[in-house]
């Protein structure tokens, strides 16, 4: 029997129907995984840009704040330095102990601000970060542990504390929250009663060391070691603080 040509039209028309739905329902699909995995892209590359911008933010000050304390821990060991400044008057007495203690101090602010910031982000499995809280811990370590001689130790709370007290809040409109207070506003600090407290031990380890012809050194050189290796992260190329500067305590 055969069918009617308007039949046949229609069975035709109706098959055509069904695969443009089928094509349809593909291609919305296959869009909407696009769709899906762009936006998986861009809030990955958005999480990566932000984490970059804010390790560039706070790159220089850490850089700075870890090259300056290797340097001072460098020049007790190597050069004397507690000892030759401390004897020689009281304003350089009072420089020698006052600017130490603000070196080590500035270190953990800016850790700790850094430590702050970063916990607002996810960071996902970033190596970058893995690496830097790596880095971290290993100074926090040869600050902490017990293993070692008690001079310039400090427990783990006690250098969150320190660089919780030196953060200084920014305005509302600035990108970052915080900042670290200098120097001239740590020496005014030191006497509040409830800030110097956390420097009581530090300060007499400093007077000990400086007052002794011979100390103990191997927890100075530990920290100094693995505050080389944050500035080797920091600075892989050199910019900012030359090989030569970077030598290991022996």
């Amino acid at each position: 029997m055969t069918m009617k040509p308007e039949i046949i039209t229609a069975i035709m028309a109706a098959i055509v129907a069904v695969i443009s739905a089928i094509i349809s329902i593909y291609g919305q699909t296959r869009v909407a995984q696009l769709a899906d995995r762009l936006a998986k892209q861009r809030e990955t590359e958005s999480r990566e840009a932000k984490t970059i911008a804010l390790m560039s933010k706070y790159r220089d000050p850490l850089l700075r704040a870890a090259i300056d304390l290797q340097s001072r821990l460098f020049n007790i060991c190597q050069r004397r330095f507690l000892q030759h400044f401390y004897h020689r008057s009281l304003s350089e007495q009072n420089y020698t102990i006052q600017n130490t203690l603000y070196v080590i101090a500035e270190y953990f602010g800016w850790v700790e601000i850094l430590r702050r910031e970063i916990q607002f982000l996810d960071l996902g499995d970033l190596e970058m970060n893995r690496r830097l809280s790596e880095l971290f811990v290993n100074i926090t370590q040869a600050f902490g542990t017990d293993s070692l001689e008690p001079t310039f130790r400090l427990f783990n709370g006690e250098q969150r504390a320190i660089g919780e007290i030196m953060l200084k809040s920014r305005s509302k409109d600035e990108s970052s929250r915080y900042e670290c207070i200098g120097y001239a506003t740590f020496v005014k600090k030191m006497s509040d009663p409830e800030f110097a407290r956390w420097f009581i031990k530090l300060k007499d380890d400093i007077e000990i060391m400086a007052n002794k012809s011979k100390t103990d050194e191997q927890r100075i050189i530990a920290i100094h070691s693995k505050l080389i290796d944050l500035i080797d992260f920091l600075d892989p190329n050199y910019v900012h603080i030359a090989p030569k500067h970077r030598t290991r305590i022996q």
